[in-house]
């Protein structure tokens, strides 16, 4: 029988960016948002960041329902860094 998924927090308040929390298979707790490029960056848009108590990975390029893709595929994005 399969586990029931993990619940996924989503963050969506005027004063902060969107943000989704979720542990992965390996129970690893992963806070996801989106962060404006710095201002010294030729880049206009946003990147994505993966946040965890082990790793940070950037992902330029990322779809705009990033909010909306199951915990596997966010884990697929994530390597995409």
């Amino acid at each position: 029988m399969p586990e029931p998924p993990i619940p996924v927090r989503t963050s969506q308040d005027s004063s902060t960016p969107p943000s989704r929390s979720f542990v992965d298979g390996d129970g690893v707790h992963w806070t996801v948002y989106e962060q404006a490029f710095g201002d010294y960056d030729r880049r206009s848009s946003s990147s994505l960041i993966f946040n965890s108590d082990f790793a940070v990975r950037r992902v330029r390029n990322y779809p705009a329902n990033w909010l909306e893709l199951s915990e596997r595929e966010l884990m697929e994005l994530s390597w995409m860094a």
